[in-house]
């Protein structure tokens, strides 16, 4: 298969299913679309060199897979070289974006190339990734803190690694991680005041984000930080929609989404007040508010201010 669309929300798990398909090659040409055009991702995957190497062509932010769009003259460019690929060009497509299976160029990649959609990791699921990456630099580790490591990141993969590169740093020599030491060195980047913002703008409380969102500008804090967390606590709670609509129970729908009882119990309780529609619209607006941030069409604090007055006004 030469052509491969890469498909979630982790860069880590992303990253590994590029290297498995990569291996060892060096010939290797990364673009990205919030810089660079999808024309000359197709000129360099035509072009053929005097060697007759086989390359591999990595595009990252190819949301236009997702939500995102192509004129109709680049769709039929890409279109045509889906139907026509160079033998000698392997070409990855990567979005952290859902993919719409409406839109034909996906289609194509679905019935005749790879889609790998990578969903996120389950809470047991990272506990055992983290142990074994300690293991493999002959740390061992209390079990309560793995867990506390887990729950403190969110369950999030990336997080998660992120914070276990910096506990290892603190040691001297591989040896023993406990529960306390854990607790005391923890990031605390994800800090109440974030959470509390994010509990705000959900409860459709709009003094009160605004407030907080001013502070949180005043620390500097990354608005892209707040916005994944924005993201995360509205997808949870439109997934556990989902899954009730479906009639699956709260236990299955805890171990669907990877999350503690604590966890569920709390979503729950957010998503009671949304409907359905409405946690779809608001996830295309926080998808919407990412992409133009990142295609610097809007400030990315001014981009979450208008937010935060569309969705609590």
């Amino acid at each position: 298969m030469k052509i491969y669309l890469i498909s979630g929300e982790s860069y880590l798990l992303i990253n590994e299913a590029i290297n498995d398909i990569v291996k060892s090659s060096k010939n290797i040409t990364t673009f990205d679309l919030n810089i660079d055009t999808l024309d000359m991702v197709m000129v360099e995957a035509g072009y053929v060199n005097m060697f007759q190497e086989e390359k591999y062509i990595i595009v990252k932010n190819a949301n236009f897979f997702g939500t995102g769009k192509i004129s109709e003259k680049m769709t039929d460019l890409l279109m045509n070289y889906l139907n026509n690929p160079n033998s000698l060009s392997v070409l990855i497509f990567v979005t952290n974006e859902k993919v719409d299976m409406r839109k034909k160029i996906t289609k194509i990649i679905k019935d005749k190339y790879t889609l790998k959609v990578i969903p996120n990791l389950k809470f047991y699921e990272i506990e055992d990734r983290l142990k074994a990456y300690f293991n493999k630099y002959d740390f061992k580790i209390d079990e309560e803190a793995v867990k506390y490591i887990v729950s403190n990141n969110l369950n999030n993969y990336d997080l998660v690694m992120n914070e276990a590169k910096k506990i290892m740093l603190y040691y001297d020599e591989a040896g023993y991680i406990s529960y306390q030491d854990v607790v005391n060195l923890a990031s605390k980047t994800l800090n109440s005041n974030n959470f509390s913002f994010v509990d705000a703008v959900v409860d459709n409380d709009l003094e009160n984000s605004l407030k907080l969102f001013k502070d949180l500008k005043t620390l500097k804090t990354d608005p892209s930080i707040l916005i994944a967390l924005l993201a995360r606590d509205f997808r949870l709670m439109l997934n556990i929609k989902l899954l009730q609509e479906r009639g699956i129970r709260e236990y299955n729908i805890m171990n669907e989404l990877g999350l503690m009882d604590w966890q569920l119990e709390k979503y729950l309780k957010k998503a009671f007040p949304y409907k359905i529609k409405e946690l779809e619209t608001i996830m295309k607006k926080i998808a919407n508010l990412d992409l133009d941030i990142k295609r610097g069409k809007i400030d990315r604090f001014m981009g979450l201010e208008l937010f935060i007055l569309d969705i609590c006004a």
